[in-house]
């Protein structure tokens, strides 16, 4: 028995494959550009900071300020704590970038008008915004700080004294974040416990303690580590500067890492050491000394070592010389490397077998002992063959 396929079957199979191999992909999302709050409520002199958002348009999208009243101070864009232009956005991603807008200390009352302009492969999307300027606006905080840029050192956690500030007129719950370099650790303490959230009352204060834990394997640099206190009407950011001065390390050791040699008593036995930088900055004028029995001497050569890069390592000989009078066994002594400025020393301990020359010498005895015992032993069992 056969089937037949109806001709009208054919055709909507025909339609169907079609569409399916001519139908245009789906578009590209187009490029958006907003944020939380477009509408606005300022006091005059006040320094307005908010965070936008992009997403769709796939590719570097270009940042401008189109349109600005008349005597204001050009605002500035800025990601991870640094002035930018241009954002990255990924393929069915979004990223955010932060407008810091000074308001002139003498604008009048009233709504102005700002717009702001994304651009990324020939399209344009536009952010207007509306900032009513009013002596008794409500939604405003700050964060400030006595020392907002430090010395630090790799591997190190220090902390921030920040004060966050309610200008606003009503009671605010401020999210803490932090965007720090990759590898940093950034947490927000109040009254001793960690804390993500904190409560602010209106006009009021609070006092944050803001620890940065600074990544043990460091280049030596300055770096910015952004904190921000976000509610749902207000926002304040702070930038932290830490200049990281790297670690200083030295590691004593020997080449072979045994730390034990064999000397005799009152004379010149050498053993080498390896002196290595083992921090992430260079260390400078190395010098040496020993910790050591009674009546024994020690001498380095070289005396000193002028720089060590990071990673780097030298040789050091020592020339150690026990007491003449020292009895055979085990000593302990210490050899020591420090920098000029004290900041990377080590230490390293090591066990010395002495012997007197008396044991030298009856060792000596033994050895030719048996040598010429072997050797009566060759003659008698084979000389008369």
């Amino acid at each position: 028995m056969s089937f037949r396929i109806p001709r009208w079957g054919i055709m909507l199979a025909t339609a169907a494959l079609v569409l399916l191999y001519v139908a245009p992909p789906a578009a590209a999302a187009a490029l958006t550009f907003s944020t939380r709050y477009p509408g606005i409520v300022v006091k005059p002199g006040e320094q307005l900071t908010l965070t936008l958002n992009l997403s769709g348009g796939a590719g570097v999208a270009d940042l401008a300020v189109v349109e600005l009243p008349e005597g204001w101070e050009q605002p500035t864009f800025r990601g991870s704590g640094y002035p930018v232009n241009q954002v990255y956005v990924a393929p069915d991603s979004s990223e955010t970038v932060t407008l810091n807008l000074p308001v002139p200390e003498r604008a009048a009352e009233g709504t102005y008008r700002v717009v702001l302009a994304a651009s990324s492969g020939g399209e344009v999307a536009r952010l207007p915004l509306s900032i009513t300027v009013a002596a008794t606006a409500t939604g405003r905080a700050s964060m400030k700080t006595d020392f907002p840029s430090i010395q630090a050192q790799a591997g190190t956690t220090y902390t921030f004294t920040v004060n966050l500030r309610n200008e606003g007129d009503m009671d605010e719950m401020f999210a803490l974040t932090a965007t720090p370099p990759q590898g940093w650790e950034v947490t927000f303490n109040v009254s001793g416990k960690q804390v993500g959230t904190i409560p602010v009352e209106a006009n009021s204060s609070q006092s944050i303690s803001v620890s940065v834990k600074v990544p043990e394997e460091l280049e030596a640099g300055t770096y910015t580590v952004p904190v921000y206190a976000r509610s749902g009407s207000a926002e304040a950011s702070l930038d932290l500067e830490l200049e990281v001065l790297g670690k200083y390390g030295l590691q004593v050791t020997t080449p072979d890492g045994r730390l034990s040699f064999d000397a005799v008593a009152g004379r010149k036995n050498g053993v080498t050491l390896e002196v290595k930088n083992t921090g992430t900055s260079p260390v400078t004028n190395i010098n040496f000394s020993s910790t050591l029995p009674p009546n024994w001497s020690a001498t380095f050569s070289p005396e000193s070592i002028d720089s060590l890069a990071p990673g780097e390592s030298r040789q050091v000989t020592v020339e150690v010389t026990p007491n003449s009078k020292a009895l055979a066994g085990d000593y302990l002594l210490t050899l020591r490397a420090r920098s000029g400025d004290s900041r990377a020393v080590d230490s390293a301990d090591f066990r010395v077998a002495v012997q007197t020359p008396t044991l030298w010498g009856l060792a000596g005895i033994g050895v030719l002992a048996a040598v010429g015992g072997g050797l009566y032993w060759v003659f008698r069992t084979f000389g008369r063959r």
